[in-house]
């Protein structure tokens, strides 16, 4: 090999070498999300939590905004069925699921006080670059959680590599007001609501939620939620459930990435595992 050869042999082994790790980002990935009640005992409880993996051209919602009908139906009533489909034609390749808590009533498994549980997605680095949520604070009227920036949680950059570990910390004051019905905590659902979607009906911006009536961040009037029994038989504790409190947590969303298992061994490269069970050099 002359001079010459040796230096384009060279310049393609970088080439492909500085390829090589773009190449693979691009590859599909496979994350964890853990959702994590951080409330107290006899704290408020949160509806399965839905989240979104798009390329950064769908927003959820916008502070000052209204409500789209699929964000109204999982702040109102824990449904996420209209807000999936929703993004299905928004978000174009993005993919979404709903989270469920381990426990919880037939067909409504909620995340009590201090529970959590994960799910596994396999995601797309360039369609799934990052992600939303969304889920209901019960008993409320239309008290969510969720967030409004669309590229706030970033998962991968911009070419194709995870970022590394996230961790979402849902505090109190990150609370939303969906703007969809008064609150009057009557007809609040997983308190004293009959059937769904039976608040008195509003129309008004998505704001920061001011808090349950009487609590810290809302007092002067008489609470018909802090204090109470939800539909589990769990009385409300009037500083447990006040998620208006200074400091106070609701929840922790966290994604990672769930790396590859690691090949199977060759028996044919193992002492003792070629041909005739003689080992192979």
């Amino acid at each position: 090999m002359n001079a010459r050869q040796w230096t384009i042999l060279c310049v393609t082994c970088l080439a492909l070498a500085l390829a090589g790790p773009l190449q693979a980002a691009q590859h599909e990935a496979k994350v964890i999300v853990k959702v994590e009640s951080l409330v107290p005992d006899g704290g408020v409880y949160l509806t399965p939590v839905w989240v979104g993996f798009h390329d950064g051209q769908y927003d959820l919602f916008d502070v000052g905004g209204l409500a789209t009908a699929g964000l109204e139906h999982i702040a109102e009533d824990g449904d996420a069925g209209p807000l999936r489909a929703e993004f299905a034609a928004a978000a174009g390749q993005g993919l979404d699921g709903v989270i469920l808590a381990p426990d919880g009533f037939p067909g409504a498994p909620v995340y009590d006080p201090g529970e959590h549980s994960s799910a596994e997605f396999m995601l797309n680095p360039t369609d799934h670059r990052y992600m939303s949520y969304a889920s209901m604070i019960i008993p409320s009227n239309d008290a969510f959680i969720g967030n409004h920036n669309p590229w706030a949680i970033e998962l991968f950059d911009a070419a194709g590599n995870f970022k590394g570990k996230k961790i979402i910390t849902v505090l109190g004051s990150m609370v939303w007001d969906a703007g969809t019905e008064w609150n009057t905590e009557m007809d609040a659902a997983f308190l004293n609501q009959s059937a769904g979607d039976t608040g008195v009906t509003t129309i008004a911006p998505i704001m920061p939620h001011p808090g349950f009536l009487g609590s810290y961040g809302n007092p002067g009037s008489a609470s018909m939620i802090l204090g109470s029994t939800n539909a589990a038989g769990t009385l409300i504790d009037p500083a447990g459930g006040d998620f208006s409190l200074p400091y106070a947590v609701v929840a922790r969303i966290t994604v990672d990435w769930v790396p590859d298992p690691p090949p199977a061994p060759d028996p044919a490269m193992t002492p003792g595992g070629g041909l005739g069970g003689q080992p192979m050099y």
